[in-house]
């Protein structure tokens, strides 16, 4: 194409209507540009609910007694069926249900007189540590020799005790000693120590 003396070259491609083609090229290249626009405006509806904070929390288990440390029995110079008994208050404060059981954590018997020493446990209510007046029974937990129960009861697992709190409470237990009538002229001087243990678990 010409014009004037100068000859002008079009894109193959353009042809004739170029112009027209291209203009419409743009446009759509335009309207593709608002479409974006839109969809990154668009709104959302939406809706939520919730139940709060959860929490949880573990429980308590709680034991004490009213022996401020004292040992139950200091019992010296026994003869032969002599006897004696002592009380303690135990009490539970936790949160949750257990079952309290009475066992020996630690025990010696080196003179082995432990096997002529006979316990009655009680469990019940009344009396307090070092006062048993009052003390009434609920349940007789065991009956046997001191040696019988620091060998067998010496764990929760295998302890004694029928004592299953669920909140505060409190119970008293009862051991009463008596040193066997046949108790040979050979154990005098013997010696024997038990401590007692109470535990509850959940």
């Amino acid at each position: 194409m010409r014009e004037g003396d100068r000859t002008v070259h079009r894109p193959r491609w353009l042809g004739a209507r170029g112009i027209a083609v291209l203009s419409a090229s743009l446009l759509a290249a335009g309207l593709g540009s608002g479409f974006l626009v839109w969809q990154g405006t668009t709104a959302v509806f939406n809706s939520t609910t919730a139940n709060g904070s959860s929490a949880w929390a573990t429980a308590t288990v709680s034991l004490t007694d009213d022996d401020s440390g004292s040992a139950m029995f200091n019992a010296t110079n026994l003869v032969p069926s002599a006897t004696g008994s002592n009380c303690i208050t135990v009490s539970y404060g936790g949160t949750v249900a257990t079952t309290v059981k009475l066992y020996a954590s630690a025990s010696a018997d080196a003179s082995t007189v432990a096997q002529y020493v006979n316990l009655v446990i009680q469990e019940g209510s009344g009396g307090t540590f070092n006062n048993c007046t009052g003390f009434a029974s609920s349940a007789t937990l065991y009956t046997g020799t001191l040696a019988a129960f620091t060998a067998a009861k010496t764990n929760y697992s295998n302890g004694v005790g029928t004592w299953a709190p669920s909140s505060t409470a409190s119970k008293v237990y009862k051991i009463t000693y008596t040193l066997d009538a046949a108790t040979p002229n050979a154990k005098q001087g013997a010696t024997t120590t038990a401590t007692f243990q109470w535990e509850a678990q959940a």
